[in-house]
């Protein structure tokens, strides 16, 4: 694998043509998905559209600042170097509602934006997974499987265990779960897409954490990683959401899925 090569004399980066190819994959889908769920409302889906842009290009910074404060949490340095998904992603979803509702006089409500923002998500975040496979970054413990890779010289893994070690290649296996994912959430689920979002993506990125063998910091106080104790509030958000609308559909009130 290659961490960079040239074309026409200019260097480019896998890690990084992978995170803005899923940077386009979630505009790009989300996109197409608002205007083939709803055609007569161009005018909505144009504002959902350039809401979510604004909320992508604030989602960067946070990665990056949160993870930061994962790792001041457990060393006592703030130091900016890396990023982290959940802090794009949980500041983009907070972000994301309020700035719907300054639309007046919406047909399409938020909860049914937000099931057709789930899948294309998941898409995006399989391409950036991708990426960091070529990176080198987000990479796994040392196993003896089959499934196993071997970094080259120079990678993060390579440095990090000291030689050419064979680890669990979790940035594959999270890329290959969120395509299932996606694929999931585009028609089966599409009416409680974004609950079963939370809870499916939480559920698995828990479990996938303890296949992951990088520093990502720690949770004071319990013996988790950041993106497990996020996975769980994100479980239990997804939970209490269907639940909500579950106990809404059988007192015969209306799921707000519509405005």
């Amino acid at each position: 694998m290659k961490r960079s090569f040239s074309l026409s004399g200019i260097m480019l980066y896998p890690y990084s043509l992978f995170l803005i190819a899923g940077v386009g994959a979630l505009l790009g889908f989300f996109t197409a998905l608002s205007l083939k769920r709803h055609p007569d409302k161009s005018e909505e889906n144009s504002f959902a559209i350039e809401m979510l842009i604004v909320c992508v290009a604030a989602a960067l910074p946070a990665a990056i600042l949160f993870d930061a404060l994962f790792h001041f949490a457990e060393s006592g340095e703030f130091v900016i170097g890396g990023a982290t998904f959940y802090g794009g992603l949980l500041v983009a979803l907070a972000m994301y509602p309020p700035l719907l509702a300054f639309k007046r006089n919406r047909t399409v409500s938020i909860y049914d934006r937000l099931c057709d923002l789930a899948p294309c998500i998941a898409a995006g975040h399989c391409l950036g997974r991708i990426g960091c496979f070529f990176g080198g970054c987000c990479f796994g413990k040392p196993t003896d499987s089959f499934l196993g890779v071997v970094f080259p010289e120079g990678s993060l893994p390579y440095e990090y265990y000291g030689g050419a070690v064979a680890v669990h290649p979790t940035q594959l296996y999270e890329a290959a779960f969120l395509l299932l994912l996606a694929l999931f959430l585009w028609k089966p689920a599409k009416k409680e897409a974004f609950p079963l979002y939370l809870m499916l993506y939480g559920a698995g990125r828990f479990f996938l954490e303890f296949l992951r063998g990088d520093d990502r910091g720690a949770l004071p106080f319990l013996p988790l990683s950041p993106a497990q104790g996020v996975s769980v509030v994100l479980f239990v958000l997804g939970g209490t959401l269907l639940l909500v609308r579950g106990i809404r559909a059988r007192r015969g009130l209306p799921r707000r899925s519509k405005e």
